[in-house]
């Protein structure tokens, strides 16, 4: 670099990074990762004002959509600006606002057509991040040698009775991957959802462990975490462990 740009080029690595509205905070093995900045320009550049705050990202009726009938369309600049506001939340949510993944993925879903319930639906995220703009994500990867995911669905939570999958990383402190995400298939039982969300997150699991180990990392153990008996049944035994309304699957 120095021999491109001469010997007065000073270079400094420096504890903090500013990168394409990420910043980066060194310190005792910890980066924290904050889009505080960001996020603000974000919130002013809504087209409505945002004041005061929401306790949580999403409502009770985050997944719920009126009939064609009742439904009540957004004119063509509102359109565009919640195509453009949920696009940036999409950016900020993959990099550290890993609190509001499940409310900017289920906005994902609605930029073809949003009504006016989706435009107070994002009017709420908005307004939870401008309580909670200063929040960051703490990393500590202290043990890259067990990896422990957390798995869970949300059973037939969407319009059409398609189930919700959420799953997480931790190598220490923090969630390192997170997703949120609607399930492709309907499914028949919570017992069911929680399967397919274990096999949805199945090839992100052994992605994660190749490029893990393909930069000179052992992987001694590799733990999934569920809260549904059944399912967890299921994945260690198969057929085994089916009864009346899991049958069907072939597991």
């Amino acid at each position: 670099f120095k021999s491109i740009y001469g010997t007065d080029v000073r270079i400094s690595r420096g504890t903090t990074h500013d990168y394409l509205g990420v910043m980066l905070s060194y310190s005792n093995k910890q980066v924290r990762i904050s889009m505080a900045d960001y996020v603000k320009k974000v919130i002013n550049g809504f087209i409505e004002d945002i004041h005061g705050s929401a306790s949580t990202p999403g409502a009770e009726n985050l997944f719920q959509i009126r009939n064609e009938e009742a439904r009540v369309k957004l004119n063509y600049e509102q359109a565009q600006c919640f195509h453009s506001t949920v696009a940036k939340l999409l950016f900020v949510t993959m990099r550290c606002r890993r609190d509001i993944q499940t409310a900017v993925a289920s906005l994902a879903t609605r930029v073809t057509e949003p009504d006016e319930d989706d435009w107070a639906k994002l009017r709420r995220v908005l307004k939870y991040l401008h309580g909670t703009a200063y929040l960051s994500l703490a990393l500590d990867a202290s043990n890259l040698t067990f990896m422990r995911w957390w798995v869970d669905a949300s059973f037939a939570i969407h319009p059409d009775y398609k189930s919700h999958t959420g799953e997480v990383l931790l190598l220490g402190k923090g969630g390192v991957i997170g997703i949120s995400r609607k399930q492709r298939l309907n499914t028949k039982s919570s017992t069911e959802a929680e399967v397919v969300g274990v096999d949805d997150a199945s090839s992100q699991i052994l992605w994660t462990n190749y490029s893990i180990k393909a930069q000179g990392y052992q992987i001694n153990e590799t733990l999934v975490y569920q809260d549904n008996q059944s399912a967890i049944l299921l994945e260690k035994n198969g057929k085994q462990s089916s009864g009346k309304r899991t049958r069907h699957m072939n597991i």
